[in-house]
């Protein structure tokens, strides 16, 4: 078995170069790691779910994809949120009530790089947690089991509480600049 290589497991976030360091089998076997991390929480006890979901970039779609069975390989569920702003992902883990979401995004890096942003039962993945990822991998620290998977639409509901809050004082004019 090809471990993921130790250097895509940074502080905030795993990115790597896609079929490089980042491989769709890496991100498979981070996802069993992400859904045994859960399972071995308080909170992944019942029936836990992780919200997965990704942005624009054209690695996106094969990665979740095999983010979405490796997280299924452990016996979490996954609710598939499709494509979105990376914001959106956190959204959907406290609009949902799973409190677990992976952003499968590249952020800011260059083309070639993707990468994966994750929270589980609330928690943001930094440091130490995420080293533990790969270490449950190494050792081979991963539930089995086959978990769900469904559909999610979130973005209604992110659009009505975001205008929620909006409070305007006097009409404004707004342009947008749609070139990122």
């Amino acid at each position: 078995m090809n471990f993921p290589p130790q250097e895509i497991f940074k502080a905030y976030d795993i990115r790597g170069v896609v079929g490089k360091s980042l491989t769709v089998e890496g991100v498979r076997l981070i996802g069993q790691a992400l859904g045994s991390e859960l399972l071995d929480r308080p909170e992944g006890k019942g029936r836990p779910e992780i919200a997965v979901g990704r942005d624009g970039r054209l690695s996106g779609p094969e990665l979740a994809e095999a983010l979405m069975a490796g997280i299924r390989s452990s016996g979490v569920d996954v609710a598939e949120i499709g494509m979105f702003a990376t914001p959106i992902a956190y959204f959907a883990a406290h609009q949902l009530g799973c409190g677990s979401a992976v952003a499968v995004t590249g952020s800011h890096n260059p083309p070639e790089y993707n990468g994966l942003k994750m929270v589980l039962a609330g928690t943001t993945l930094a440091g130490e947690a995420i080293q533990r990822l790969r270490l449950r991998i190494e050792s081979g620290d991963l539930a089995r089991g086959a978990g769900r998977h469904r559909h999610a639409e979130i973005r209604g509901a992110y659009l009505a509480r975001i205008a929620s809050d909006v409070r305007l004082a006097r009409p404004m004019k707004i342009a947008i600049d749609c070139g990122n």
